[in-house]
């Protein structure tokens, strides 16, 4: 009975991890969105990763998802399947910013065995961005690279 309870909270988190997964697929081969995957392989090419002139070991990222688009008809749908995704998936919502028009917020969900993933969805007028890192890095990672 024990198997059998551990095996089915095991298919949800998997499930619940794929969410995202499922919108960066749906979309990967829409005119008028961008998709870019780079992978664990991939980013092990680089020592590090910088942003905002800060480093960061690039060991700690399993993987970057990043998903655009300034078609206007696809904008509000990729929002709505986007956020409900987040939802779906039980995302903390750790910072919001409205600036206007411009809506930005970071969503984090830990995965198990310290593995985090962190979302960036930054909605303009005209475009929406959705930037997903999946690793062993934590909110203080994070936030070196912001400061």
């Amino acid at each position: 009975m024990k198997r059998i309870l551990l095996l089915l909270v095991c298919v949800c988190m998997t499930g619940m991890a794929l969410a995202q997964d499922a919108l960066f697929k749906k979309y990967s081969n829409t005119r008028g969105v961008e998709t870019v995957f780079i992978s664990k392989a991939m980013l092990g090419m680089m020592p590090s990763v910088e942003v905002n002139g800060k480093r960061m070991s690039s060991k700690k990222i399993d993987r970057i998802q990043i998903l655009s688009s300034e078609r206007p008809s696809l904008i509000r749908t990729i929002k709505t399947e986007a956020l409900s995704s987040f939802e779906r998936g039980h995302y903390e919502e750790m910072m919001r910013m409205h600036d206007g028009d411009d809506q930005t917020i970071i969503y984090s969900k830990s995965l198990g065995r310290g593995i985090n993933e962190f979302v960036l969805f930054e909605m303009e007028r005209d475009e929406i961005n959705i930037i997903n890192i999946r690793g062993s890095i934590t909110l203080n990672d994070i936030k070196h690279l912001a400061e």
